[in-house]
């Protein structure tokens, strides 16, 4: 009984971990897609305005893990690795829109909510 209770209880913890990473990847999505709509973009930049966002998103994502694996749980640490990738990923988007198009996004990016518990 005990060792069913805890299977479940397994079970559960871990499916709620994946759920809520499915969440972030489909929120990441979700504002990526309506910056893409919001923008106007032809399917070109479109393409590589997607690529951008996933990659930058991976590296986060990587980095995070990088830091909770060595035992780092700094905030300060972790904030400071996602500005530098929010920067390199926003030179990068700067590359491939218009000056318009870029104040645009720039303007859409300061509405949105910042932190993970912004939601």
């Amino acid at each position: 009984m005990k060792k069913g209770l805890f299977l479940c209880l397994i079970v559960f913890v871990s499916s709620v971990g994946v759920m809520g990473q499915n969440d972030f990847r489909e929120r990441i999505k979700e504002r990526t897609e309506k910056y893409v709509k919001e923008l106007k973009l032809d399917e070109k930049k479109a393409e590589r305005f997607r690529k951008i966002q996933d990659e930058a998103t991976q590296k986060m994502r990587e980095e995070r893990e990088k830091l909770r694996s060595s035992g780092n749980q700094n905030r300060d640490a972790m904030r400071e690795v996602i500005t530098k990738i929010n920067d390199e990923r926003d030179k990068e988007i700067k590359k491939i829109l218009s000056e318009e198009e870029y104040k645009k996004y720039q303007e859409l990016l300061s509405k949105e909510p910042r932190g993970p518990r912004n939601r």
